[in-house]
């Protein structure tokens, strides 16, 4: 370069510092990008990991080992478990739909998420209303874009398949299954180890092991298939299935035969669906006419 082109006297160039090396926040598992409310920070244990452009509101707990990808947003009142991973465009902890309900200012219940959950794109959840809140167990999927809706409580390993929609005050037993664009009204029951069709509005509570599907829910069957996955064996299915059947027929007769019949672990099995049934305050989803008669569920 010839410096006889540069003119005299001419000051110097001060160029800016460098940026800092350290991130926003004092964790380095957290985005800078991402926007944390200052009452979540301590909440955050050291080995989660917080992506790209999440908003983290008030009272929010994330555990150790939990991920949230990227684009994630928990406006308030919610837990996270241990060991989770929340995908991007997830909502949780977000305020109920419910319009009805005045008595409760927005954004006041709280959402209580389990340990190993995976919560896929698009998911929804909302904080509930009583003190218990909304409940999600351990070890659940939450499919893309569905829904849990406010004061739900869904047991451990429960699955929902794309699209499922649970309307308010739903409780879901340990290992149920929603297939895909299922769905319920307001507090349902579906039984543990159940399996609801796709595309199946249900309206009416789910028996423990029952497999229900068609528009409106009816009992179709046992769920064969995902209880010989729990390592039940054939006999024990059948023993269930039997007890469906007379349940849903109300043969009390038959009820009694069984329980004198079976052994100690069909037994229970047996007493789960005969206390499920007797529970039940909107009734249960009734056989299929092409089950109902003399044919095998």
């Amino acid at each position: 370069m010839d410096d006889s082109n540069i003119p005299p006297n001419q000051p110097a160039i001060t160029l800016p510092p460098l940026p800092s090396k350290q991130p926003h926040h004092p964790t380095p598992r957290i985005h800078p990008f991402s926007l944390i409310h200052p009452s979540s920070l301590p909440l955050i244990h050291p080995t989660a990991t917080v992506g790209a452009f999440c908003l983290i509101g008030p009272n929010v707990t994330i555990s150790a080992r939990t991920t949230l990808l990227s684009h994630v947003s928990i406006p308030s009142n919610t837990t996270l478990g241990t060991d989770c991973t929340i995908h991007p465009f997830s909502v949780l902890g977000g305020p109920s739909q419910a319009l009805a309900d005045k008595s409760q200012p927005p954004n006041t219940g709280k959402l209580t998420i389990g340990n190993s959950c995976t919560i896929r794109e698009g998911v929804t959840c909302n904080v509930g209303f009583s003190a218990k809140g909304t409940v999600i167990g351990n070890g659940c999927l939450l499919m893309a874009n569905s829904h849990v809706s406010h004061d739900c409580v869904l047991g451990d390993e429960v699955i929902l398949v794309n699209g499922v929609l649970l309307a308010g005050h739903v409780t879901v037993g340990r290992g149920a299954i929603f297939a895909g664009m299922g769905g319920t009204v307001q507090f349902v029951r579906v039984g543990e180890y159940a399996y609801v069709g796709g595309a199946t509005v249900v309206s009416r509570d789910v028996l423990p092991y029952s497999m229900v599907k068609g528009y409106r829910g009816r009992t179709v069957g046992v769920n064969a298939v995902g209880l010989k996955r729990r390592g039940w064996t054939g006999e024990r299915i059948q023993w269930v299935e039997r007890a469906l059947r007379a349940v849903l027929r109300g043969d009390q007769e038959e009820l009694s035969e069984l329980v004198e019949r079976v052994g100690s672990t069909g037994k229970d099995d047996l007493m789960r669906v005969v206390d499920f049934a007797r529970e039940s305050e909107i009734g249960l989803c009734s056989l299929h006419e092409k089950v109902s008669g003399g044919a095998k569920l």
